[in-house]
């Protein structure tokens, strides 16, 4: 079964939809460290579940509102930020902003059930990184989606300097 990811790319003016099956990723030396952002305990545990198996990450903080996204991001400071678009309180998108008020460097990938454009393009003027439909969480190809992602990022990122 394949499972799509969505991203933001470029001038941010298109969405590209890419099928991530079975990827033959290497696994990183050091884990890459994520919080997981989501509201309903039970997906953010099976997101936690799926990234332990993978071996490529470390969950090093969850929350599961806008305000404690902010507070955990700082104090953890993690390669990468997984997000709900959809948070109680302060929002994803808020949230989001915050983080790179305190860290413009800080990778944040943004997920939502919506397939707006308009949702892809606020999360990338907040300051997101990448984007998620959020089906591609219980997908066993999240941990590659969320590599490539990062990857990219730091690529991208090591370009611009």
């Amino acid at each position: 079964m394949e499972h799509q990811v969505v991203v933001a790319v470029d001038d941010h003016c298109r969405i590209v939809r890419a099928g991530v099956s079975g990827s033959a990723i290497v696994a990183a030396a050091t884990p890459l460290r994520i919080v997981i952002c989501e509201d309903d305990d039970n997906l953010a545990t099976l997101v936690e579940e799926i990234l332990a198996k993978d071996g490529r990450f470390l969950v090093v903080g969850r929350a599961s509102d806008g305000d404690t996204a902010v507070r955990v991001v700082e104090e953890s400071t993690p390669d990468v930020v997984l997000m709900d678009i959809g948070m109680p309180g302060r929002d994803g998108i808020a949230a989001t902003r915050a983080i790179h008020e305190r860290n413009a460097r800080q990778h944040v990938v943004i997920y939502t059930g919506s397939d707006e454009y308009g949702d892809v393009a606020r999360a990338d003027e907040a300051g997101a990184a990448g984007f998620l439909h959020k089906q591609a969480l219980t997908s066993p190809d999240l941990a590659d989606a969320l590599h490539v992602l990062h990857t990219n990022y730091v690529a991208a990122r090591s370009d611009d300097e």
